[in-house]
């Protein structure tokens, strides 16, 4: 009896654990909920009898994630995306230069640092494909990540200056060439198939990047490593990078962010009935040392 109670208190308190990170996440942008699986366990003796066999307690056998898509939320900030559908944005540690491994994240908050590099609050460097004649080409638009780079939004070029790595669009439809005179970051805009657009002083509309997204064979098969990202595994298989809009890929919508897929309500419902089932295996225990504690007594 004891080994069933311990094993109850054990199942309830992890499953507090993982409520309670639910809970405490319900505001951090793009986060997936998790939830426990419980598994009966029973004795593994091939002599028992299954007409009377008694089950031995209780056991988390998995804690999953729920990769469902949170509410929308509108901040009208340009650098701010969240995916319509599938996939995930695609990250690297611009400290692990071009060797660093790609991380991914539904967590669309981003921002220009002082180089005009796209980063996550962290500082992780958001990549995409280079655009050719404008557009994404197909030879781009595949798994292969040989063609991902910073997107990179300068703020201002220097006359003669160069344009970021990969091949930049003007508005006349032909690759852009370094300007004559210092031209300033005027607009940027972000279309639905990830298309960075950023408009200069000179008047002129520059293509400079697609948002690449990631999609997995599973999904819940990702590791979660800290600060709204993933890694790949052999459980979520490998990634098929894309642009948006391709298929399996959802659409990027700008100014807009995706909550977390929290219920603060059902969440607090699995709360209350998890320390009901951890007070009852408690009070269990206790009734179990006293009856014990006595026979032990008069002994």
């Amino acid at each position: 009896m004891l080994s069933v109670t311990m094993a109850a208190l054990n199942a309830a308190q992890k499953e507090m654990n993982v409520t309670s990170n639910n809970l405490a996440n319900a505001s951090t942008v793009g986060f997936k909920r998790s939830y426990a699986n419980f598994g009966d366990v029973f004795s593994n003796d091939p002599a028992s009898n299954p007409k009377t066999a008694v089950g031995a307690g209780v056991l988390v056998s998995s804690v999953a994630r729920d990769t469902t898509a949170g509410a929308l939320k509108s901040t009208g900030r340009v650098t701010d995306m969240a995916i319509d559908g599938r996939g995930y944005f695609v990250t690297r540690d611009p400290a692990g230069g071009t060797s660093a491994a790609n991380t991914y994240s539904r967590a669309g908050n981003f921002s220009l640092d002082a180089s005009g590099n796209l980063v996550d609050p962290g500082g992780f460097v958001v990549q995409g494909f280079p655009a050719v004649a404008g557009t994404l080409p197909l030879s781009a638009n595949d798994s292969s990540t040989a063609n991902l780079g910073a997107v990179q939004i300068p703020p201002s070029l220097a006359a003669g200056a160069a344009w970021p790595t990969g091949t930049v669009t003007s508005s006349d439809g032909v690759a852009a060439t370094a300007p004559t005179s210092a031209i300033v970051l005027q607009s940027v805009s972000i279309s639905p198939k990830g298309e960075v657009q950023a408009t200069y002083s000179d008047n002129k509309t520059y293509t400079l990047r697609f948002v690449a997204l990631a999609n997995f064979p599973s999904d819940q098969g990702l590791k979660a490593i800290g600060n709204n990202r993933y890694s790949e595994t052999g459980i979520s298989g490998a990634s098929s990078i894309t642009g948006a809009g391709a298929p399996k890929a959802g659409n990027i919508m700008t100014g807009t962010l995706e909550q977390a897929n929290v219920d603060i309500t059902s969440e607090l419902m699995d709360m209350i009935r998890s320390q009901q089932v951890y007070n009852g295996n408690a009070r269990m225990l206790q009734t179990t040392m006293e009856t014990v504690s006595r026979i032990t007594d008069k002994i």
